[in-house]
């Protein structure tokens, strides 16, 4: 597959538009509205215990509004793809190991 100009854009502009989702999820509690309803831990915590579920979901979702029609709407797709595994399977995870080092560490000094 030849990668051009169009198709990179492309992958970029999925991979941005997934990384503002995760951002905007981060920043849950900052919004009057919803903070009665949803916070940041809530929803994180939700998507730890369901890794493999979250990830459908995103993926249901992203493929479903971006249609597998055109070269360039799956790959916009397959950008948000790699964020989305990134953040579930690899940020989420990481992020509770380094909070426990991390209190460990303060236990100790």
């Amino acid at each position: 597959m030849l990668l051009t100009p169009t198709a990179i854009g492309a992958l970029l502009a999925g991979a941005a538009f997934w990384c503002l989702f995760w951002a905007a999820l981060r920043k849950l509690g900052k919004i009057p509205v919803l903070r009665d309803w949803l916070s940041t831990a809530r929803c994180f915590a939700w998507i730890r215990q369901n890794q493999g579920l979250a990830f459908l979901m995103t993926e249901a979702f992203n493929f479903l509004i971006h249609g597998f029609n055109t070269p360039v709407g799956i790959l916009f797709a397959l950008g948000g793809t790699m964020v989305n595994f990134l953040f579930i399977f690899g940020y989420l995870p990481s992020r509770d190991v380094l909070g426990a080092i991390s209190a460990s560490l303060r236990r100790l000094s």
